[in-house]
């Protein structure tokens, strides 16, 4: 449905997130764009005679939130899934008697999914194995997926069924767990867990196409609802394609989504010699679906990210890599070779350095501006930034991961590790990298009046300050969760600001978060979504 009138809106503070960081009076939308940004005077004399003009009272517009890397397509499930999500369940006995109530209903032998558990959350600090699956779901193969997406937790039903016993090897890039006997735990990490994320997934979503697409179709209308209007899904495997081509087809994507292609399984590695890959990753999209894009995995999160740590003057390596250096800067160069975009995951400052090799390889004798896309750098080195500044690398950036998963990053990091800062927003900015926000959602909230509000704050769940001195201010949060986003997307041209031209995504709240108190941006309210002109959400009047 394109926009039929002029839509005016007045009495508004309208944060345009231009170049100069204009604030404007009014805007006007006219067929899916903005007409006029401006005073008031000057926009009304822009408007139509027949526009519908709305007086916002003073409220705030800004740009619509562009999440840059969301896992769009494991979120919509969701609502079919148990919800084992820690907080706010504080033990395993709630976390295992929330997946036995739903098993008790769910037919016998059909794939069972639950989210959100993370293991320190719970009372007992470890993760439940599949003996106390076994008794909760006797009857249905059982799949947990840690908050984090990088492990997983089975029964033996779910063992059995992917075809996993004490035989089976370990995967490059991956471990099953296993007990003094040899055999499996239940307890799968990284790649090990490929099999269960695909299986599972593909259950739920070939039981039945049309309820799949109407998950993801309401999952996308709780995005619009917090002001979301475009979203990069960072893992898109061949059955998830197919769920989005079948959702636009039918007009039931809201806002715009890009695909970036995973290979055949969650943690896999590309290969770009085969066509069906190629051929998947390139395909046309539309207005609302775009493609082109590709995901690679360089370190894991278990036992943790891949880091350059100091003792004693002396430099040493922990956490492991999904693969070699060298395969990432095939990968990386392989791809520019064939005009696909890429989106590289880097959680470690090692795997940071691996990175911008990568880019710096793939992009030796070629005349190309392509988006350079570093994903995450929870663990980061300060003095990387200048490096990463210089090739103009688009780090998209997940501070508001600081709130539940704080703890944690410091964990990894270690202590008397002066080099190394949690998620190193501030020091980037300072030396001219292009920094975005994004949720990936679901490992942390997709809110991002709660994201802005950690990355202003640097607050975590329990009240620790997380290195504070990289906290940024709401007027930078702004325009990282926006003009930034749409950059590292490949839409600058056409969103994350409101100028004259662009594509009319905006969002009304019910404050100002540039200028209000810090503590009351995460409790700032959308009122109004508008995607291309059209109002997408309206808050109820309470």
């Amino acid at each position: 449905m394109a926009q039929k009138r002029d839509i005016l809106l007045i009495n508004a503070t309208v944060r345009t997130v231009d170049p100069q960081n204009t604030v404007a009076e009014a805007v006007l939308m006219r067929n899916g764009t903005f007409a006029a940004v401006g005073s008031q005077i000057d926009v009304r004399r822009s408007a139509t005679q027949d526009a519908q003009i709305l007086d916002l009272g003073g409220a705030t517009v800004v740009p619509g939130f562009i999440d840059a890397h969301n896992h769009l397509s494991v979120a919509a499930f969701a609502p079919d899934c148990v919800d084992c999500a820690t907080p706010p369940k504080s033990t395993l006995a709630e976390v295992l008697s929330a997946i036995e109530l739903h098993c008790r209903t769910a037919p016998a032998g059909q794939w069972v999914r639950a989210m959100g558990f993370n293991m320190s959350y719970v009372r007992e600090q470890r993760n439940p194995t599949r003996y106390e699956l076994d008794e909760v779901a006797p009857h249905n193969p059982v799949f947990l997926i840690d908050a984090s997406c990088h492990a997983g937790f089975v029964n033996s039903a779910a063992l059995s069924r992917v075809g996993i016993d004490a035989y089976t090897p370990d995967p490059g890039g991956g471990e099953i767990e296993r007990d003094k006997t040899g055999e499996p735990t239940g307890v799968l990490y990284e790649n090990a867990a490929n099999i269960l994320h695909s299986t599972s997934w593909n259950a739920y979503a070939e039981r039945d196409w049309d309820r799949a697409v109407e998950l993801l179709h309401a999952r996308m209308n709780d995005y619009l609802a917090v002001g979301i209007t475009f979203v990069g899904d960072a893992m898109v495997t061949a059955k998830a394609a197919e769920l989005y081509r079948r959702a636009d087809a039918q007009g039931k994507l809201p806002f715009g989504v890009q695909m970036l292609h995973a290979a055949d399984h969650f943690f896999d590695t590309h290969d770009l010699r085969r066509t069906d890959i190629i051929d998947r990753i390139k395909e046309p999209g539309s207005d609302r679906l775009i493609g082109g894009s590709m995901k690679i995995f360089v370190d894991r999160a278990y036992p943790s990210p891949a880091l350059d740590k100091v003792h004693n003057g002396c430099c040493s390596h922990v956490g492991m890599a999904f693969y070699p250096k060298t395969e990432v800067g095939r990968l990386a160069a392989r791809a520019a070779e064939l005009g696909i975009s890429t989106a590289i995951h880097g959680m470690g400052n090692c795997a940071v350095n691996t990175v911008m090799d990568a880019y710096e390889n793939s992009r030796r004798g070629r005349s190309t501006d392509a988006v350079l896309r570093l994903e995450h750098a929870f663990i980061a080195e300060p003095k990387q930034a200048p490096r990463m500044a210089d090739l103009g690398i688009d780090l998209v950036a997940n501070p508001g991961l600081a709130y539940l998963w704080g703890e944690v990053f410091s964990f990894w990091r270690g202590d008397d590790q002066a080099h190394l800062r949690v998620l190193p927003v501030r020091s980037m900015l300072d030396a001219g990298v292009r920094v975005s926000i994004a949720s990936d959602h679901p490992c942390g909230s997709f809110s991002p009046a709660e994201i802005i509000w950690t990355a202003v704050t640097r607050q975590s769940y329990r009240g620790a300050s997380i290195d504070a001195s990289e906290a940024i201010t709401p007027e930078e949060a702004l325009r990282l969760y926006t003009i930034n986003a749409a950059h590292a997307s490949n839409r600058a041209d056409r969103a994350g600001s409101i100028e004259v031209g662009k594509l009319a995504n905006l969002v009304v709240l019910d404050r100002d978060i540039v200028t209000c108190a810090h503590e009351d941006i995460r409790h700032a309210r959308v009122q109004m979504t508008y995607v291309d002109g059209m109002k997408v959400y309206e808050r109820a009047k309470s």
